[in-house]
């Protein structure tokens, strides 16, 4: 479980989150989140006077049981992190108490898994004028700023909530030290001191060369309050914002193929949170799929038009139920590799499977039948071994890709007294010319509309693959099914192998 680490090291704790004598702080309010998340291991960071006051009021009731740290000084603050750091054998969350932030972002901090840091993003229009500026490239963020610490060419901002891994506790450590000795130092790093702690430390992060990946905030909500005001105003966004549908939403693929995201996704991510209710776990569900292409298999084997088409829709239902595995699992962040490991392993064999089905059934339809194919074995075992292959390579470019990434070189190490990122802003490439300028136009143009689907389309994912057999099954024959699922794997993998190819050669 991760370690939140609240500052509360102003008086914009003690601001009232509502109106009435009554209404919870701010910081009553962010630790009663945390409770509701089951984060066992809060602690808050107060000066000495506020940190007595608030043992009093947690002692009492008043507080949810936390641990209440004093510190005296920004550098103070910093040293203590550094402590923690040290210690750490879970994730540290570290965000000030003026956070006023939906549940439901708070819930997909503490639950990443992605990568060894992360810290909240939005886009400069939509979060506040004193926001710390970013700059976002690659999937992480390339430069980070303070009051001292400029950003070239920024595009995002920094929302106040910074989470970090085990695996880099010891550089958050020795950054937080290093931090701490340069604001006791008169003028190393002037007016830093009044920027907030999390922004200094993503600054120091960022320039140690760690990969902090950015937490899109919106469509949810994580400001940074200073005054009554801008409470109310954070207050509202929050509460316009229904968080369960957000949460649904996010439950689904964005990037899925053409059949699934029109064709299951649209009711898929409903089921899912349906067996969320009746407390279903996504192996449960991967298994039920598994069931129902069996179930499928077994009526194309009849070898009769009836059984097809139950077979037929049987196999569509197969396929939505594995979707909604993957749904249920990202609604409830119930992720294990067991988990990861059984979907992959019952995808190929569902797909199998319904081939051994569909040739039974070829064989033992009645002569002259519609459903009669004839021996279509030869073409079900070249549709296993065009699927394998076709997986197999998946799987070496994937493998390839992540080693290329881990052998990319390191970033530049950025003093911190340095107020430049080293970066320059980034130029309009020249326009490539020849056919390897073309294929990138073209690339470029069709990411989005009836082209960007027919890209996706084309390269023949599992959604169509189900639906290519559950319609040319129901219509016609086996027969029809293994050529069409031949012709377009075809199709497909020459359209993969040279879209990769020119990848390879523009980059």
């Amino acid at each position: 479980m991760t370690v939140a680490l609240v500052l509360a090291t102003d008086p914009v704790a003690d601001l009232p989150y509502e109106s009435g004598p009554n209404a919870p702080t701010l910081l009553q309010r962010l630790l009663g989140q945390f409770a509701s998340l089951n984060v066992p291991d809060v602690r808050v960071l107060a000066r000495p006077e506020a940190a007595a006051l608030l043992r009093k009021v947690r002692d009492t009731g008043g507080l949810p049981a936390s641990e209440i740290i004093d510190s005296d000084s920004p550098a103070a603050d910093l040293r203590v992190i550094a402590e923690l750091a040290r210690g750490a054998v879970e994730p540290l969350l570290v965000l000030p108490a003026g956070t006023v932030a939906s549940g439901e972002l708070l819930a997909r901090l503490i639950a990443t898994r992605t990568g060894v840091a992360a810290a909240v993003t939005a886009p400069p229009d939509e979060a506040g004028p004193d926001a710390p500026p970013l700059r976002v490239g690659g999937g992480r963020i390339v430069s980070a700023g303070t009051a001292f610490h400029q950003v070239t060419a920024p595009n995002r901002v920094f929302c106040g909530a910074l989470w970090v891994a085990p695996a880099r506790r010891i550089t958050l450590a020795r950054v937080a030290d290093r931090l701490a000795a340069l604001l006791e130092t008169p003028d190393a790093l002037p007016g830093a001191a009044a920027s907030p702690l999390p922004a200094l430390l993503l600054v120091g992060l960022v320039r140690e060369g760690v990969t902090v990946t950015p937490l899109q905030a919106p469509p949810l909500v994580c400001a940074q309050v200073r005054d009554a005001e801008q409470v109310r105003a954070a207050r509202a966004a929050v509460e316009a914002i229904d968080e369960d549908r957000v949460r649904l939403d996010a439950a689904v693929k964005s990037n899925d193929g053409f059949f699934t995201t029109f064709a299951v996704s649209t009711y898929s991510r409903h089921i899912a949170r349906l067996a969320a209710r009746i407390g279903a776990t996504p192996n449960m569900v991967t298994s039920l799929s598994m069931a129902i292409a069996v179930g499928a298999a077994v009526c194309f084997a009849t070898g009769t038009r009836a059984g097809m088409v139950a077979g037929a829709v049987l196999y569509y239902f197969a396929f939505v139920f594995d979707c909604v595995d993957g749904q249920l699992a990202r609604y409830t962040r119930k992720f294990s590799t067991f988990g990861a490991w059984l979907d992959a392993t019952f995808d190929r064999a569902k797909e199998y499977t319904v081939f051994v089905g569909l040739a039974v059934g070829s064989t033992a339809a009645a002569a002259g039948s519609s459903v009669h194919g004839g021996d279509v074995w030869a073409l079900a075992v070249a549709a296993m071994v065009v699927q394998t292959c076709r997986h197999m390579i998946d799987f070496s470019f994937g493998a390839a890709r992540a080693a290329r990434r881990q052998a990319a070189p390191a970033p530049p190490v950025i003093p911190l007294t340095s107020p430049g990122d080293g970066l320059t802003p980034p130029a309009a490439a020249p326009r490539p010319t020849g056919p390897l300028g073309l294929a990138r136009r073209v690339m470029a143009r069709t990411r989005s509309g009836p082209a960007y689907w027919a890209k996706k389309m084309i390269v023949f994912p599992i959604g169509e693959r189900f639906a290519v057999v559950s319609v040319t099954a129901a219509l016609w024959n086996a027969r029809v099914t293994f050529i069409a699922l031949l012709a377009w794997g075809a199709v497909a993998a020459a359209y993969t192998l040279t879209g990769r190819m020119l990848r390879s050669l523009t980059r």
